[in-house]
């Protein structure tokens, strides 16, 4: 008997499963204890539904079995029922299919404190101990076959899952593709699989009894890859059949048939299992997201929670289906995309339109909506990071699918290895995870890394070093002056800093970690190689290589993208600008110019400018429409590169859990609007708990900031005027660092 079966049918037991929920609890207590004693019948059972034979006749320990989700009111209920009608009861055994752990430490000190001691066994107290003898063991048995195994030889669990998809073949494409993805090493050829998902899934309910000719796997399958390509489909199934009969697949030759076998039908139902229970505890995630929006908004009833929360994850399906399939497509097309900063509102805006609602919160979803789900995809918990990073993956497999049959060969296009140069927009969020304690929380570190053990080179230019400079001594700068002194949006490094809680006035010791007095960019370049494996390497030889035409169009639109910005801010230092301009245009044109001496596709050249400024890709895209032969775009995206690691040819140097544990959708939370607000709140909150810890001072400013991030309504307003008045999406970067700023978009 497995586990996480054991665990489904737990989580599967309703409150019309109550005599079955009971007869396990019985079960389990019955074995510890002889003198247990059903107390359940028609006429009530005052409060308990067994109790513990005491030779002298008065009851001390009772028990309670339950299903209830309000395990809190309905202890409360009980410890009442059972002061009314037993004085002599001290212990209170609450059995029940609920996770509460130290969630219940709380009432068990208010049962305490009403005189009876409460002992909460939950569902963990079932799956630690169900192999402990022969009568748990087949009361746990007995439960399953009666609860979970019919969920599990059912399609319930495919027809409800990826509500993005409409078709029950192509969900169980999706699943058979997540499932397998998770479980194979990252050196097995992507074709193969695709394809042996496939054949599992059109395989999924067949066994010796129940088996299907190969004209019905090719039929299943068929459903969803392209009509054009259904001579390669057949090549692909016929070979993965032969690789999996006798080893997990049972073959019949005089009738053509196939089915799955024994083992492999159970291991199947395991990790069917393992897949629910994992839905559902991202949809718990989700329901304690949508409680937090309660705090600030008037227009989310606890009784709409789960609906709410329903329709988050059908959001995030939709915004990963859409992902999946530009990735796809840019692979196909030999192009490198930057995330559409208008999907996640577009796919919120497309579930309103389909699923209407005469709900009181419906004009609110938006914001609700945009918050939440922005939160999902920066969390940094492990459980769902991999969740959603294998929901990614298994969507942009299925969309390669969409495109073609041979997916290996497709994803050969990718580059794979070579250099790539990063820009400001990339270093600065990286030196900011130095404030962060947690590693989890340190997203561009875990890329940084995974690049390099793909056989990545990273390198940065002389200008990105002065830029890290000038923008620290303006933080310095920022951090000496009262917030009202300050003009301008408060400067990227500075603001995370502040938010994670530290003291203002110990900034300037604090970035004594990036570097010294004497010689600060030495020190910031030696920073980048000690810690990073990012070298120093000047592109300015490679831009003599790039014509003339080419130069001047790039040195054009650079310039007066620059101008502009610092004419929005009202600040015209032309030095500045000039600086500005020289660097970008090293890097753009640089890049451009290595490439002179490859011949390769657009997605498979070896050098490449990783950045995150929008005006690097409305360049791109201008050159596109002025020069009659523009040169290939020398820009990469992180969203891009983040797929690119698990797609690409460098994909079996990173092992499968490393892998899974890769940052999501990094422009989207990569820099915040960044509020004078927060600035001022974290202020008060330290002066108003000065004689406490510093260690306790800094989590309530961190929690006071992560309340203010929650009132969205307020912050998301101040950015959208922001975005009018600049005719794009919140620029979120550094306002003072010479005017420069990236826009970054949720």
């Amino acid at each position: 008997m497995n586990r996480k079966i054991f665990e489904l049918a737990l989580d599967k037991t309703r409150s019309s499963d109550w005599e079955y929920f009971e007869e396990l609890c019985s079960s389990f207590l019955a074995s510890d204890f002889p003198e247990l004693r059903t107390m359940a019948s028609s006429s009530g059972d005052g409060g308990r539904d067994s109790e513990l034979y005491s030779p002298d006749g008065v009851t001390h320990i009772a028990t309670q079995y339950s299903v209830s989700a309000d395990w809190d009111g309905k202890v409360t209920r009980t410890i009442k029922r059972l002061a009314e009608n037993f004085n002599d009861i001290k212990v209170l055994i609450y059995l029940t299919n609920k996770s509460i752990g130290a969630k219940g430490d709380k009432l068990k000190q208010t049962c305490l404190n009403s005189g009876i001691s409460l002992d909460i066994r939950d569902k963990n107290w079932f799956l630690e101990r169900y192999e402990q003898d022969d009568t748990k063991h087949g009361a746990a048995e007995k439960i399953i076959n009666i609860i979970a195994m019919p969920i599990l030889e059912g399609e319930s669990i495919i027809e409800k899952a990826r509500p993005s998809l409409t078709s029950l073949e192509s969900k169980a494409a999706l699943i058979y593709l997540g499932l397998q993805w998770e479980d194979e090493k990252t050196d097995k050829g992507l074709t193969k699989i695709v394809f042996e998902s496939l054949v599992r899934a059109a395989l999924r309910n067949t066994h010796n009894d129940s088996r299907i000719k190969k004209s019905a796997i090719y039929e299943k399958i068929f459903q969803y890859t392209p009509s054009t390509v259904a001579d390669d489909v057949k090549k692909n199934v016929d070979s993965a059949l032969t690789r999996l009969t006798k080893k997990i697949i049972s073959y019949w030759p005089t009738t053509d048939e196939y089915c799955l076998k024994h083992d492999e039908v159970l291991r199947l139902k395991t990790r069917l299992a393992e897949m629910e229970i994992n839905e559902n505890e991202f949809f718990s995630q989700v329901e304690n997201l949508v409680r937090n929006e309660r705090e600030d908004s008037d227009h989310i009833e606890e009784g709409l929670v789960s609906e709410i929360a329903t329709r988050i994850c059908r959001i995030v399906d939709t915004y990963m289906i859409k992902s999946g399939e530009a990735f796809a497509t840019s692979v196909v097309n030999d192009i490198v995309a930057i995330a559409d900063p208008n999907l996640l509102k577009n796919s919120i805006f497309q579930d309103i339109n389909l699923f209407s609602s005469t709900s009181s919160y419906m004009p609110h979803l938006p914001d609700i909506a945009l918050n939440v789900v922005s939160r999902i995809l920066a969390s940094d918990k492990p459980s769902i990071r991999a969740h959603l990073k294998k929901i990614a993956d298994t969507y942009t497999l299925y969309s390669f699918l969409q495109e073609t049959a041979d997916v290996q060969k497709i994803s050969k296009k990718i580059f794979g290895h070579g250099k790539i140069w990063l820009d400001t927009t990339i270093i600065l969020p990286l030196l900011s995870e130095v404030f962060k304690s947690g590693e989890a929380e340190k997203k561009y570190s875990k890329t940084i890394s995974a690049l390099i053990k793909s056989g990545i080179e990273l390198r940065v230019t002389d200008g990105v070093i002065s830029e890290i400079m000038q923008h620290i001594l303006i933080c310095e700068t920022c951090s000496k002056r009262a917030t009202n002194q300050w003009e301008g949006r408060i400067p990227y490094l500075y603001y995370n800093y502040i938010e994670q809680g530290y003291d203002p006035s110990k900034f300037s010791s604090m970035i004594e970690v990036f570097h010294g007095k004497n010689r600060p960019e030495d020190d910031i370049e030696d920073y980048l190689k000690r810690n990073f494996s990012i070298s120093l390497e000047s592109l300015s030889h490679a831009v003599t290589n790039v014509d003339e035409g080419v130069r001047y169009a790039v040195e054009r639109l650079w310039h007066d993208a620059h101008s502009n910005r610092r004419k929005d801010s009202g600040n015209g230092d032309n030095v500045v600008t000039e600086a500005l301009v020289r660097h970008d245009v090293e890097s753009y044109l640089g890049i451009i110019g290595l490439r002179k001496v490859e011949e390769i596709s657009d997605l498979g050249y070896k050098h490449w400018w990783l950045t995150i400024d929008s005006v690097a890709w409305k360049i791109r895209d201008s050159l596109k429409n002025e020069l009659p032969r523009p040169p290939s775009s020398p820009l990469m995206s992180l969203d891009f590169l983040s797929s690119a690691m698990s797609f690409g040819p460098s994909r079996d140097k990173i092992d499968r859990s490393s892998e899974q544990q890769l940052p999501l959708f990094l422009e989207a939370d990569a820099m915040e609007y960044m509020p004078r607000e927060l600035i001022e709140i974290a202020n008060k909150v330290r002066l108003e708990n000065n004689n406490l810890p510093e260690h306790i001072v800094r989590r309530k400013v961190r929690d006071a900031c992560d309340d203010m991030k929650r009132r969205y309504g307020r912050v998301t307003k101040a950015a959208g005027e922001y975005s009018d008045k600049h005719s794009q999406l919140p620029d979120c970067a550094y306002p003072n660092l010479g005017g420069r700023s990236a826009k970054v978009s949720l």
